[in-house]
């Protein structure tokens, strides 16, 4: 079998069947669809049970967050490689054929699937600032191209099994960096990310300014549990869990200019918004370091 697709999910039973059904159309390669229910309460296993395939494995377990629901689905995985897929990436045509032509090019690698943010999820300010800060990191980047350290920033991933541990994802107490932790790691043994271009998937996930700096608030928190993790300088600086960086972080984004930002939003029909976007983030990550350093 070549490859074991698994998908954690959680209470969006629309989107996660839309994932399974354009996974179970894929050509060109042997599989097995793995989703790991992670609590949900609505109706998520009753609606993939419908779909009736062989190939597809459904296990449910209580919540316990993307990295246990991850290495659950592992546990169970046959596939020489395994693709790690959010429930909201749904893949075109093609797609695991050309994971497939990427690992046996490039062996060992971390395939990266080449995800966007469809025009259909919105045209509002900060869609379309996001849509474009999630896809400045591969736009115009050739098949094969390496894409460093940051690279294993994922939503929709390929490795080799043999390669990861039996649990590969550490779990973080809140949002962010398990990835980046599973990638310092990969690095290590010579796994370099490279984009599959021809991989091509849509992100189909809705975002707004709210949840965002939600997130960016976590991955400061988690950053110092990241450092504790691998107490190196690469990774102090990396995260900005160290004194001198969040010190510069608190003078250059101050939480209280932020939240006057926020108060008064007129500033996101300018032509700088996407400055005003940038620095709220910063600050909302620089809030989450000022949390989580004592924790």
């Amino acid at each position: 079998m070549d490859f074991s697709i698994i998908i954690p999910t959680h209470n969006r039973a629309e989107l996660v069947v839309r994932t399974v059904a354009a996974f179970l159309a894929q050509e060109g390669a042997d599989f097995e669809v793995i989703v790991v229910d992670d609590g949900s309460t609505d109706n998520t296993i009753g609606r993939l049970q419908q779909m009736a395939d062989g190939r597809l494995h459904l296990l449910r377990q209580e919540n316990r967050g993307l990295a246990a629901a991850r290495n659950t689905g592992f546990a169970l995985a046959r596939g020489r490689y395994v693709l790690f897929n959010d429930d909201d990436i749904i893949p075109e045509p093609g797609f695991l054929q050309a994971h497939l032509e990427l690992h046996r090019r490039y062996a060992p690698v971390a395939a990266v699937s080449r995800t966007q943010i469809p025009d259909t999820l919105g045209q509002d300010p900060f869609t379309c600032f996001w849509r474009a800060r999630a896809e400045s990191g591969v736009r115009g980047r050739a098949d094969g191209a390496l894409l460093g350290r940051g690279g294993y920033w994922f939503a929709s991933l390929s490795l080799e099994r043999a390669r990861l541990p039996a649990n590969p994802f550490a779990p973080f107490a809140g949002y962010g960096w398990e990835e980046h932790e599973l990638g310092l790691r990969l690095w290590a043994q010579g796994i370099r990310p490279r984009l599959a271009a021809k991989a091509r998937a849509t992100h189909e996930d809705r975002v707004n300014l709210e949840g965002m700096l939600h997130k960016f608030r976590s991955m400061g928190r988690m950053a110092w549990q990241f450092y504790r993790m691998h107490p190196s300088l690469q990774v102090a600086l990396w995260t900005g869990a160290n004194p001198l960086s969040l010190a510069l972080k608190c003078w250059a984004y101050p939480w209280r200019v932020a939240e006057q930002m926020l108060q008064n939003r007129a500033w996101e029909q300018g032509a700088r918004a996407g400055s005003a976007y940038r620095f709220l983030l910063e600050a909302a990550y620089t809030q989450g370091l000022l949390e989580g350093r004592g924790g």
